[in-house]
């Protein structure tokens, strides 16, 4: 007699740490970080930063700096994954997913085990994958969506699939805001002491150009008051 196995789901993961988000609203609170291995605009590899970025169409593999390849990564089943994070993290409860592209991996069943272990689920994605495509719970209908998300998204907004996100984060000289007038109006808006907060950031590239960045960001923050300037305050701290 055959009996069919059904192969347990797994997360490749490039890494599991402990340390401050560094970035928009939740910026200095405690987080247990999880990168996710992979990314469909750069392999991570530095001879194909050309390449792919012609392929694509995205100017970030010229200078995304993140490692997210498969090199020193592990397979986790959803409870394996969770419980690891748990291990990791001791009391915080309050976990980032990222990438690479997070949403190439994030099923319902990871959102789920992770809300059952008790974490607060943020995201950082770049806005090419959509929440159906990715977190649809396919037994209950429903989608099991993360609790918060970022976009930083690195194509113009006609090919950006992401249905909503909690903070919008582009990343300057490359990424102006002119160009996501539209995409922006998907921001699920939050209230803080009763005013809708709008949670748009202007996040100067940590390059070469650094300088000229930071200034357009500034010059147009004054101009433009529902943007923020985003600073990383993980490297003003010097913690990963």
């Amino acid at each position: 007699m055959e009996f069919n196995v059904v192969k347990e789901t797994t997360y490749r993961v490039k890494s599991v740490w402990k340390t401050l988000q560094g970035e928009g609203l939740f910026a200095g609170r405690p987080a247990v970080f999880v990168r996710m291995v992979g990314c469909n605009l750069w392999s991570g590899y530095a001879d194909t930063r050309e390449r792919d970025a012609a392929r694509t169409g995205a100017n970030c593999p010229m200078w995304c700096d993140t490692d997210f390849t498969k090199e020193g990564s592990r397979a986790y089943t959803a409870a394996e994954l969770a419980q690891e994070m748990r291990s990791v993290g001791g009391d915080v409860r309050f976990c980032v997913i990222t990438g690479g592209e997070p949403l190439l991996h994030l099923k319902a069943e990871l959102v789920e085990a992770l809300h059952q272990a008790g974490f607060f689920i943020a995201i950082e994605t770049n806005g090419t994958v959509s929440l159906q495509e990715a977190c649809w719970n396919e037994e209950e209908n429903r989608l099991e969506a993360p609790d918060w998300i970022v976009c930083s998204p690195k194509l113009p907004q006609e090919q950006l699939t992401l249905e909503y996100f909690d903070e919008l984060k582009l990343v300057l000289p490359d990424y102006h805001p002119a160009k996501y007038s539209d995409f922006a109006q998907r921001q699920r808006l939050n209230e803080v002491q009763n005013n809708q907060l709008p949670l748009l950031w202007l996040q100067p590239e940590d390059g070469d150009r650094l300088h000229q960045a930071t200034q357009m960001a500034i010059n147009y923050a004054l101009d433009n008051p529902e943007w923020r300037v985003s600073v990383q305050t993980h490297k003003i701290l010097n913690v990963e």
